[in-house]
């Protein structure tokens, strides 16, 4: 009898699908350069999802770093965005409302 066999195996640890799911959505974000804002959220929440399901069962999922990795890049994507997007300006003259004091002169 082979007794190798009867002895209980650890379980093979796996990625958790919400951190891939978290980094894929990081990476068409990227893609897309940050511009569509629901998909940079969704990949925020996806890792954040994703860590507390590495936490909970830490045993049965790994990923961590997919989980941070994607939270960063959203926040770079954030930051980027921010700064790259033109800034509204002042209207033209011809569309500002006169004064009217200038009106009485």
């Amino acid at each position: 009898m082979n007794t190798d066999s009867d002895s209980p195996r650890p379980a093979r640890r796996r990625y958790s699908p919400l951190a891939m799911s978290a980094i894929v959505t990081a990476l068409l974000a990227l893609l897309l350069q940050g511009g569509f804002v629901p998909l940079n959220l969704a990949a925020a929440v996806l890792a954040l999802l994703g860590l507390r399901q590495i936490r909970r069962e830490p045993e049965r999922y790994i990923g961590r770093a997919f989980c941070w990795l994607a939270i960063a890049l959203v926040l770079v994507l954030a930051v980027l965005t921010a700064l790259v997007e033109p800034t509204p300006s002042a209207p033209p003259a011809e569309f500002m409302v006169p004064e009217q004091n200038a009106a009485e002169r």
